[in-house]
């Protein structure tokens, strides 16, 4: 039940409908025995200002941030962490004791640990293929130029989200970046020299399923093929490379880490995972049932 000293978390995008972090962070709460609720709060653009306003003035521990909303929020914070500085994309806000509004990037954190339960290694002579350079997509490509890998590909639907990307990993964390063109040519030689390819674009979402931004042809047996979205549990980006023998996972784990990692920036309690990695897997069955 919600009280007068419940910290309240809002969760900031659209569409949300498909959202598993709602549950997953409020059965999270309730078995850390943390008085929060975490609510979905479907918005626009122009409603954000008003909405961080609002956030300043009640009892909210902070805010989540999902697409499209996770570099519109920056200009209405009072700070950023170095996370959010080097991936310019916001997933998580703080309230601070004092009332200051702190943005966070916890994604790249969440993909990286996501990567280890796969059992992938040192990744440091890999080259990733990247597609979507939107929030998620950056936070990934730096996560991992973060991670000293070889070559990390990056293209775009809007060349120019891509090149800004590219031009931050290479100025800002290491000159591992190359920009290519949203072409089918252009993704499939980059595809030739990658062992990775990831989907951030959204393509093959709840609503759009069937949809996959790329050849189904350009996936092979010794790769590895991980998509952001984790609902449906397998896009058609993962039914095409599981039909090839690569190996996929989705972004529950991501969403799962990430979000433990933001339980432990609102509240100071770090053991969430575990709680969360159950929760999850339970949508997942009543999902299939």
């Amino acid at each position: 039940m919600i009280g007068v000293d419940t910290k309240l978390v809002a969760l900031l995008g659209k569409p949300l409908a498909q959202s598993f972090s709602p549950r997953m962070q409020n059965e999270t709460y309730e078995a850390l025995g943390l008085d929060y609720y975490y609510f979905p709060a479907e918005s626009t653009e122009e409603d954000l200002e008003t909405i961080v306003k609002a956030v300043r003035v009640m009892n909210f521990a902070g805010l989540g941030v999902t697409k499209p909303y996770k570099l519109a929020v920056m200009q209405y914070l009072d700070a950023l962490d170095v996370s959010a500085e080097k991936m310019g994309a916001v997933n998580t806000v703080v309230k601070t004791e004092e009332g200051k509004l702190i943005g966070y990037n916890t994604d790249g954190y969440g993909f990286v640990e996501s990567m280890k339960m796969q059992g992938v290694g040192d990744v440091s002579g890999d080259a990733f293929l990247c597609l979507g350079a939107g929030g998620a997509g950056r936070a990934v490509a730096i996560a991992l130029a973060m991670h000293g890998v070889r070559k990390i590909y990056v293209t775009d639907l809007f060349p120019q989200s891509a090149k800004c990307l590219v031009e931050d990993i290479n100025t800002k964390v290491a000159p591992v970046a190359e920009f290519i063109e949203f072409d089918p040519e252009a993704i499939k030689a980059a595809s030739l020299d990658c062992r990775f390819m990831l989907n951030n674009t959204g393509v093959g979402m709840k609503g759009h399923e069937g949809e996959s931004p790329v050849d189904p042809e350009l996936f092979r047996p010794d790769m590895y093929a991980f998509d952001a979205t984790y609902n449906p549990a397998r896009t058609q980006f993962l039914l095409d490379a599981e039909a090839k023998g690569a190996k996929v996972w989705n972004g529950l784990g991501m969403l799962v880490y990430q979000g433990a990692k933001q339980v432990e920036l609102w509240s100071g309690k770090a053991n969430a995972a575990e709680h969360m990695m159950r929760v999850t897997e339970q949508i997942v069955r009543e999902m299939a049932d």
